[in-house]
C-alpha cells in the first residue's frame, strides 16, 4: 500500500454521469493487481472528509484508469479536476482476482458501473494467454451501457443485456448466463462478476446450482478502506470479513445471502 501524489492525464466523460480519468502514479500502477481498488481525496483535507473508492478500470504501466459515475460530492468535485492536477491517492487496497489455474472458459459478468474493475481483469487474462473468454454486461438501458466497445476491441465476445431491451435482450445478466451455460455443454466455467447485490447473488445462485466456481467483487460502502472503521464488514460462513480489507473479491460459496 501507497500513499502517493498522481497526475490527472486526462478526465474525460465517457457517457452522460459517467467519467474516465487517466492517473500517472507509478508506485500505486505498478503494484495494482486487478480486483484490487483505491482511495482518492476529491477535495480538501475536510470537504469531502472522507475519501472515495474506485476499482482499478485498466492498469498501464504508469498509470492506470477509474471509471467512476457522478453520485455525489465527490465524485462531483472528481469530475471537475484538469488533465495536470493532482491527486492524492492511497492503494493499491483489497485482495484482488484470484488467477485460473490450468485451461478454463472463463465469463465475466457485470453489472452497471460494476463493469469497472472487470476491464483490468480481462486485459490480464488475454496478456497471461487464456483465449476462451466471454462477457456478459448487464444494464438499465443504452445510456447506462458501459465498456462494450472495449471488450469487442480486445475481440471478446461481449453479450448485453438491458432491463427495457433498448440494446441487447431484455432480460437480466444473469439470465443470460443462464443460457450461456444451457446452450454450450460441456461447459464449466470460472465466473468473475461484480454489480450490484442482488445480481452478485444471482450469480452465486447459478454458480451453485451449476456446480461451479465463482468469485465477485462487492461494492460496500467503503469509509476508511484498510480495515480501521469495520464499516464495510459482511457475512461469511467463516465469520464477519471486511470488504476493503479482506476483499472487495471473494468466493461466492463461501457468502451468507
Amino acid at each position: 500500500m501507497n500513499q502517493a501524489k498522481g497526475k490527472i492525464l486526462s478526465n474525460e466523460e465517457a457517457k452522460p454521469g459517467y467519467y474516465l480519468m487517466a492517473i500517472k502514479c507509478p508506485p500505486v500502477a505498478r503494484a495494482a493487481k486487478p480486483g484490487q481498488f483505491l482511495t482518492v481525496r476529491c477535495g480538501n483535507a475536510t470537504e469531502p472528509l472522507l475519501r472515495r473508492p474506485f476499482g482499478f478500470h485498466r492498469i498501464n504501466g504508469d498509470a492506470f484508469y477509474i471509471l467512476y459515475k457522478v453520485l455525489g460530492k465527490g465524485t462531483k468535485a472528481l469530475s471537475s479536476m484538469k488533465a495536470g492536477d493532482a491527486v492524492d491517492i492511497l492503494g493499491p487496497l483489497g485482495n484482488g482476482f484470484p488467477w485460473p489455474k490450468g485451461k478454463k472458459d472463463i465469463v465475466i459478468v457485470a453489472g452497471g458501473i460494476g463493469v469497472a474493475p472487470l476491464a483490468a481483469l480481462a486485459e490480464k487474462l488475454l496478456k497471461d494467454g487464456k483465449k476462451d473468454i466471454s462477457v456478459i454486461i448487464g444494464a438499465r438501458d443504452r445510456k447506462s451501457l458501459l465498456c462494450r466497445e472495449h471488450f469487442e476491441g480486445l475481440g471478446i465476445k461481449t453479450m448485453v443485456a438491458t432491463d427495457d431491451g433498448s440494446c441487447g435482450k431484455k432480460c437480466f445478466a444473469t439470465d443470460v448466463l443462464e443460457e450461456l451455460i444451457s446452450v454450450r455443454r460441456p461447459f464449466i466455467p470460472l465466473i468473475y462478476a461484480c454489480g450490484p447485490g442482488p445480481m452478485i447473488k444471482a450469480v452465486a445462485h447459478v454458480a451453485k446450482k451449476r456446480g461451479l466456481e465463482a468469485y465477485g467483487s462487492f461494492e460496500e460502502y467503503i469509509a476508511c478502506g484498510v480495515g480501521a472503521c469495520l464499516g464495510c464488514a459482511i457475512k461469511t460462513k467463516s465469520g464477519y470479513k471486511l470488504v476493503c480489507k479482506d476483499g472487495p473479491v471473494f468466493n461466492l460459496k463461501e457468502m451468507i445471502w
